[in-house]
């Protein structure tokens, strides 16, 4: 597999496991469109234009860049596994931001958080937020909220033969992007036998 041995190869060389992520994520292409390289042009300019963002600010995370979850421990599957889209642009990370820090009155307001398994969502939309992204299920509700949510739910009906979500986080950067994908490398060099099986199945 690809991203299994383009992790391998980075650690002969002595990567630092950031530029793994880069090499996986942002050089390597989309395994799950590797044979049909029109379908991920025309969502990734859908979604480009949507939030007029450049279409290189588009990438995509996930089994279906890889070919396999490293934190579900399993291979893509067509139709039940997700298309995980990231949209790097620091314009939109600000702008969503701005808004959010609106909505709860810089802060002081969480009411509009939701509830995430019986607790507001607001600390774990401040964890990732620290992180360098934003994901629209931890935001307060919103238009904002809903506009990239709805969004993403008309696409993921588009493409409901492939995938079975498609979803969509803001990143501030590329390093922020590459920092959160190295959770993934991190989980393979802590048990590489174990995904080295699941990757022998392909």
């Amino acid at each position: 597999m690809r991203a299994i041995d383009g992790i391998k190869s980075s650690i002969r060389n002595k990567d630092h496991i950031n530029a793994i992520a880069r090499k996986l994520y942002l050089s390597h292409y989309t395994e799950i469109f590797k044979d049909n390289g029109d379908k991920e042009f025309y969502i990734k300019d859908k979604i480009a234009a949507e939030f007029d963002v450049p279409f290189s600010s588009i990438a995509v995370s996930g089994s279906s860049k890889t070919g396999i979850s490293f934190f579900k421990e399993k291979l893509f599957v067509p139709g039940d596994s997700d298309l995980d889209i990231a949209i790097i642009s620091l314009p939109l990370f600000n702008r969503f931001s701005e808004v959010v820090n609106d909505v709860s009155k810089g802060y002081s307001d969480f009411s509009a958080f939701p509830l995430y398994r019986g607790r507001s969502s607001m600390n774990q939309f401040k964890f990732n937020f620290m992180r360098g992204y934003i994901n629209p299920v931890f935001m307060p509700d919103c238009d904002y909220k809903y506009w990239l949510i709805d969004f993403f739910n008309s696409l993921s009906n588009e493409h409901f033969d492939l995938f079975k979500n498609i979803t969509g986080c803001i990143y501030a950067s590329e390093y922020f992007f590459e920092f959160k994908q190295a959770e993934s490398i991190e989980l393979y060099l802590r048990n590489t036998e174990k995904y080295d099986k699941i990757s022998s199945k392909v």
